[in-house]
């Protein structure tokens, strides 16, 4: 049975490696440009501005680098769900479509081992491959720190260390379980696509914020925004997570501000003193972060995984196919 999965998956697995050696491949290479690129302009292992590091020329560093920093994390966005379309929805549901599961169903080989034999072949080495990119995608974009504005911003968070593998998994068993349910591979495909968009962002605006305890800072106007929060120390990191801003008065009562209301001629600072502002609290993720949200969020797909990848098992064994 091992043999049979294999050959039935070995050129949807060539594929797939071959894809994310060309996309790691050139991470590799932009990695290494960046770094030769700091070296060669006195900024080697500048991070942030807020570090001490030159500001000019870290915004030339930006303006080089900004088109690859923009596109490499959309590519690796969409990914996972590329993989669950068409490494998991077909899996069942193409065979259930020809027949062909008669065969293997009928040469002493359970439900049960026939289900879990595809997934691991078709699975398993996929989300292993994910991982090994994601992971290695820290390292290959860390030089661009100040370019992403960090590892914890969208879409920076969603393709980097271990959710990258936890979302290619949850996006598999969306296609394995709609597969099973819906017998039709076209109709898997676009369930999967649908239910797994649903499911990322609805976690991301709804639960990701709450992972972990966000820091409080509060600044006066002069250090709440603009070049103050990419440049002082004082003020939120440049690489932070910024999920909330309370405003106040002279008197320290809390108050409305208005974006919308700034005219474009003037600083930010000085539409905030003239609607009454005399200081900001931010409250924020730090970079330092990073690591435990990653955690939280991938647990929390593989356990959605989990749960999807048994209602698929349950209707294998209940359904007559």
């Amino acid at each position: 049975m091992l043999w049979v999965a294999w050959r039935q998956q070995r050129l949807q697995l060539l594929v797939t490696a071959l894809l994310v050696a060309a996309v790691a491949s050139v991470m590799l290479y932009f990695r290494l440009d960046a770094v030769s690129y700091m070296d060669d302009h006195g900024i080697a292992g500048c991070l942030r501005i807020e570090d001490g590091c030159p500001v000019d020329a870290m915004n030339a560093l930006s303006d080089t680098y900004k088109t690859y920093a923009s596109v490499i994390p959309m590519v690796l966005l969409c990914l996972p769900v590329l993989l669950g379309m068409f490494a998991g929805a077909p899996l069942f549901a193409r065979e259930i479509e020809h027949g062909t599961h008669v065969f293997g169903l009928t040469q002493s080989v359970s439900r049960r081992r026939w289900w879990a034999t595809k997934v691991l072949v078709a699975g398993g080495p996929v989300a292993l491959v994910m991982l090994v990119l994601g992971l290695g995608g820290v390292w290959a974009l860390k030089p661009l720190n100040h370019v992403t504005r960090g590892p914890l911003l969208t879409p920076g968070f969603e393709t980097q260390g271990l959710t990258l593998a936890a979302y290619t998994v949850l996006a598999f068993a969306i296609g394995v379980a709609a597969g099973l349910l819906f017998r039709n591979t076209v109709t898997a495909m676009a369930i999967t696509l649908a239910v797994y968009l649903a499911v990322l962002v609805s976690l991301a605006s709804a639960a990701r914020p709450h992972y972990v305890a966000a820091e409080r800072i509060t600044g006066s106007v002069a250090q709440s925004t603009g070049e103050s929060e990419r440049g002082g120390r004082s003020w939120v990191p440049d690489d932070a997570w910024r999920v909330g801003s309370t405003y106040y008065d002279k008197s320290g009562r809390e108050i409305s501000f208005n974006p919308s209301g700034c005219d474009g001629t003037e600083t930010i600072q000085t539409c905030l003193t003239r609607q009454g502002v005399a200081s900001q609290a931010a409250e924020y993720h730090p970079a330092s972060q990073f690591w435990s949200m990653q955690a939280v969020e991938s647990g929390v797909f593989l356990a959605l995984s989990a749960g999807l990848l048994a209602l698929g098992a349950w209707t294998l064994r209940r359904r007559a196919i």
